[in-house]
């Protein structure tokens, strides 16, 4: 079984959030707390080490305590690409026990607490390379754990212009993992001003 000590998180918010004119989804307030509040508290009691991956207004997000990993190119190549970033980070820890990376969107303000857990236990069991969630029938790909020996293939897709997860999934000995959560805000994702007051009438402050 993967242990705690093995998985360090990474919060993904480097996206353009062109659907919310342009400004950082995870800075927007939900009853008065950033979304990346409500993402942190719950992604950090889960890994060993979190840090926040984003690409622009780095003075916003230093507020927050988390380490801040920039992409490794300004491409704006999508969250492949700051999976990548994030991997190459821990890989640079020396003898930081880390073996896996836990991922995390930035503007999914509720998620299960033992998503990673769920995550781990069927990487595990299947032993596969990388594990993703599967919330009725949707495909979360942000919400995934990977491990850090991919680094390579990574690079190799992020290279030939894949910037997606889902796209490298089927090259990869992927595995879905079936999460039951019915509750009505789970996985609730914010791309656009409408979802976040449809969010803030599911969540309650």
């Amino acid at each position: 079984m993967i242990s705690k000590s093995e998985i360090g998180g990474v919060i993904l918010a480097g996206g353009k959030a062109s659907r919310m004119a342009f400004c950082d989804k995870a800075l927007q307030t939900l009853h008065g707390k950033p979304l990346l509040d409500y993402v942190s508290s719950k992604a950090s009691p889960q890994v060993s080490e979190l840090v926040l991956s984003v690409n622009h207004n780095i003075q916003h997000y230093q507020a927050f305590g988390l380490p801040i990993i920039n992409d490794r190119d300004t491409s704006y190549a999508g969250p492949l690409l700051g999976i990548l970033s994030a991997m190459h980070w821990y890989l640079s820890e020396a003898d930081s026990g880390i073996n896996y990376l836990a991922c995390f969107p930035g503007d999914v303000p509720a998620f299960p607490l033992d998503v990673v857990s769920q995550l781990a236990e069927q990487l595990s069991k299947e032993s596969a390379a990388v594990a993703y969630i599967c919330h009725q029938e949707q495909i979360q790909p942000l919400f995934s754990l990977w491990r850090l020996d991919l680094i390579e293939q990574i690079e190799e897709a992020v290279a030939a212009g894949l910037y997606g997860p889902k796209l490298v999934f089927d090259s990869l000995q992927a595995t879905a993992v079936a999460c039951n959560d019915n509750s009505p805000s789970a996985f609730c994702n914010i791309n656009t001003s409408e979802d976040l007051k449809a969010a803030s009438l599911l969540l309650k402050p």
